[in-house]
Order: structure tokens, then C-alpha cells, then sequence
């Protein structure tokens, strides 16, 4: 192979990162104009939803959000009366994001909905069901290698 050939997987590594960066840009277009939030924070209450109350510091990791980004993110949610901030008494550095019941209305009935329809448009939309059967596959293999497997989070 020439030098300046790129691999079969650096290709296939390069089609699946900027298909997603496509995929996330017209989802997030979709998801701001229909519920009037991000991309990201649909995301947030939702892994706020599926864990009942989550620590920060595990909302950062599930995001891939820096703990400082996940600070901001969790304030500007709870500026909007959808998360509330709590600490334990007995662990004051351990703070947890919860939703508020406007935060569950705002996730069940708008965003969550709006979320769904652009994953089947935008995600689906192009592919057939072998095609969305091997991604899923290939992503669970990727997760399970780098450690990142749960099925307490993933439908299996």
C-alpha cells in the first residue's frame, strides 16, 4: 500500500466519524427547533431520566463532557426549572443532578419525541435493517472493548 493511501480502517474509521458528526448536526438542527434546547441537553435529561438521579461526575463520563462543561450544562438546566442539584449531608463532594417533574414534562412530552423522529429520519432514514443491525452490533463490539458496555444502560 502507498504511504499516502489511507487504510481500509482508517477509512472505515474516518466514513463512521464524520458520518456521525452529519447525523448529530441535522439532529441537533431538528431537536432546537422543535424543542428549544440542544442536542445535549436532551441528551443530559435524558441519562438523568434513565439513572432517577445521577451524580455529576457520572453524567460527565456518560456525555463525554469535561466535569466543568457538565457544571455549566447542568446549571443552564437548572436555570430552566428541568434539573435541581443536590448533596448529600454526610458527602459534600458529591453533588447529583435530578429532574424536576417541568424537567420529566419537558423530556417525555417534547424533546424525547422530537429526539426519536430525527434518530429514524436522519440516522436510519439512509439505511436498510441489515445496515442498522450491523452498527449495532459493531458499536456494542466497540463499547464491550474499551470497557464501556452496560447493559443496565443499552438495550441489549
Amino acid at each position: 500500500m502507498n504511504r499516502d493511501e489511507p487504510s481500509d480502517e482508517m477509512l472505515a474509521w474516518l466514513y463512521t466519524q464524520q458520518g456521525v458528526d452529519a447525523v448529530r448536526v441535522a439532529m441537533s438542527g431538528r431537536v432546537e427547533a422543535s424543542a428549544g434546547c440542544s442536542l445535549l441537553e436532551h441528551e443530559a435529561l435524558y441519562r438523568i431520566d434513565m439513572g432517577g438521579r445521577l451524580p455529576m461526575s457520572e453524567l460527565s463520563e456518560l456525555l463525554a463532557v469535561s466535569p466543568s462543561g457538565v457544571t455549566r450544562l447542568v446549571e443552564r438546566l437548572v436555570r430552566r426549572g428541568w434539573v435541581e442539584r443536590s448533596q448529600p449531608p454526610d458527602n459534600r463532594r458529591v453533588v447529583y443532578a435530578a429532574l424536576t417533574d417541568e424537567g420529566r414534562h419537558v423530556l417525555h412530552d417534547t424533546t424525547a419525541p422530537t429526539y426519536r423522529a430525527a434518530v429514524a429520519e436522519e440516522f436510519a432514514g439512509p439505511l436498510n435493517d441489515r445496515d442498522v443491525a450491523d452498527l449495532k452490533r459493531i458499536g456494542r463490539k466497540l463499547l464491550e472493548a474499551h470497557g464501556k458496555w452496560d447493559a443496565q444502560r443499552f438495550a441489549t
